[in-house]
């Protein structure tokens, strides 16, 4: 069984609407054939406050094994750092990122803002918002030019607006 988690960042649904489109292979598919077990997704999940939160450090202590993060949509770190313009769970949605990137054997980033920071991420950029490791078309982004996942790889980059339905599945299996 691979543990996926789907987390949305600013601004952006469209790839979340576009995953459940797909067609091949679909979401059952993944999850009937590929063994793929959706822990939370923006339009799927069923947990919510103080239960989303409990999964969430659930996947940072390593309780529950993290083994995909999607993430769509740009890293906000407005305003002055802080991210307080993007909160999820209580907490910025970049914090999150910070920690759930430490365990995540693969993070995936769906569409152009997740990818490089897309329209938000254009002058004069407001929201100071960035791709996970690109800002624009320069390597770094939020998680730094450098990093790697648990499983060695860089940041894998589905990128659109929004990003091919099927192009999100088939790299996910």
């Amino acid at each position: 069984m691979t543990n996926l988690l789907w987390l949305q960042g600013g601004a952006c649904s469209g790839n979340t609407m576009s995953f459940l489109n797909a067609e091949e292979p679909t979401v059952c598919d993944l999850i009937a054939d590929f063994g793929i077990n959706i822990l939370w997704h923006p339009s799927l999940g069923v947990e919510l406050g103080v239960n989303l939160q409990k999964l969430l450090w659930d996947c940072i202590s390593g309780r529950i094994t993290l083994d995909i993060l999607v993430f769509e949509g740009s890293v906000i770190n407005a305003p002055n750092n802080t991210g307080e313009w993007n909160r999820f769970a209580d907490r910025p949605m970049k914090s999150w990122l910070t920690y759930l990137s430490k365990v995540a054997k693969y993070i995936v980033a769906v569409g152009d803002c997740a990818c490089w920071g897309g329209i938000p991420a254009m002058s004069p950029n407001p929201s100071e918002s960035e791709g996970l490791q690109f800002l624009k078309r320069q390597k770094g982004g939020f998680l730094g030019k450098e990093f790697r996942s648990k499983s060695g790889l860089p940041i894998i980059n589905i990128p659109g607006c929004p990003a091919h339905p099927d192009w999100i599945t088939q790299i996910l299996v």
